[in-house]
């Protein structure tokens, strides 16, 4: 479980994360826990995240995109994020069936994950130009829209040109949330320009706004000729850049995929050095791997107990007009009951229950003893 330490740093994290983040403006579509109600048409699924604040992306699990059977499957998922793939899991022969069956999912099917996402082909090229016609023609919009190999700002601006043109029609005017693949050495060293590209009057997307970057550790490997290694000694730079970035202009970073999905104990250990990194989230590729990778980016019912606890002690001495104060050898200010704070924010947003106790520390300990 994390300890008061490891909770304010996740909450000076979160804190900076959210400093730059532009509000997040839900259509008419709303989604609620039974899934997408929708009041007109041409719209987005609706918006699980609260204003001014992006979604929770602990775990993106991606789906291949021209697979029926596991998109239906998939749609009843107590997952943060589905990402449904026309990229890399589908072969260059399905990719049109891929576009398909995404919009008639997004239409039909009523996915309980707060941030259903459709992550597009390699930017300025004709399939991704297919692929975000099918998408903004469609009735109905992803919450998120997953750009991989983005190396060069003109990818974005060309990213926003597209959207731009096949949205100039819709009224009211969609929001969809944009999330940038750091996948190669070119945009490794770009990333700050790239970034800024959705940051400047004259290049900023109207429709399209910018809220994390996914580091794709597999590509990014082969592109250098690195050896993958379990514990990617070989990504460590790489990580940390991109979690640099990110952070500093208030985007969610998520880390790379473990695709050992038999592996939970690896699994578990890789999420949590993530989550120590400053990671937001985690890809995935298998349902079995939401439950490790989103505790692993959740406050412990431990650390959010001693939070409240915390808090109250801190408006008790409030109330008699003292300012800091120590508690169990620490020293508590106004910048640790911000952080407090924020800790409790996420705790909620994780539905994280100190009544109920830590199910998934539990449920660690068990599968220890086994």
């Amino acid at each position: 479980a994390l300890d008061l330490k490891m909770a304010l740093s996740l909450a000076t994290r979160a804190t900076r994360g959210l400093a730059h983040v532009r509000a997040f403006t839900a259509g008419p579509i709303l989604r609620t826990d039974a899934g997408i109600t929708a009041s007109t048409p041409s719209q987005t699924a609706g918006g699980a995240a609260t204003e001014g604040q992006p979604p929770a992306r602990r775990a993106l699990l991606y789906l291949p995109g021209h697979d029926e059977r596991k998109l239906v499957k998939a749609a009843s998922l107590r997952v943060d994020c589905v990402c449904l793939d026309m990229e890399d899991s589908v072969v260059a022969s399905r990719k049109a069936d891929a576009r398909t069956a995404i919009v008639k999912a997004l239409q039909d099917l009523k996915f309980a994950c707060g941030d259903l996402a459709v992550r597009i082909n390699l930017p300025r090229t004709d399939v991704a130009a297919a692929d975000l016609k099918a998408l903004f023609e469609a009735p109905v919009l992803p919450h998120t829209l997953v750009v991989p190999k983005v190396s060069e700002p003109a990818d974005l601006e060309w990213l926003f040109e597209q959207v731009a043109s096949l949205c100039s029609r819709r009224k009211p005017r969609p929001t969809v949330n944009l999330i940038t693949m750091v996948e190669t050495p070119l945009g490794l060293l770009n990333l700050r320009n790239i970034i800024e590209v959705d940051r400047q009057e004259l290049t900023e997307s109207q429709i399209l706004t910018h809220q994390g970057m996914i580091f794709g550790g597999d590509d990014y490997a082969a592109a250098v000729g690195a050896t993958r290694t379990p514990n990617n000694t070989e990504l460590l730079y790489a990580r940390q850049c991109t979690i640099a970035h990110a952070k500093a202009y208030g985007l969610q970073a998520i880390d790379v995929v473990h695709i050992n999905f038999k592996d939970m104990d690896r699994l578990r250990a890789e999420a949590v050095g993530g989550f120590e990194m400053g990671f937001s989230g985690k890809q995935i590729i298998h349902p079995a791997q939401i439950d490790i990778v989103q505790a692993a980016f959740s406050p412990s019912a431990e650390s959010v107990a001693r939070a409240r606890a915390i808090m109250g002690a801190y408006k008790e001495h409030l109330a008699q007009g003292t300012g800091a104060f120590a508690y169990e050898g620490l020293m508590i200010d106004m910048p640790t009951i911000k952080q407090l704070e924020t800790v409790l924010a996420l705790a909620e947003r994780a539905r994280v229950d100190p009544a109920q106790g830590d199910k998934a520390e539990a449920a660690k300990a068990e599968a220890a003893k086994a």
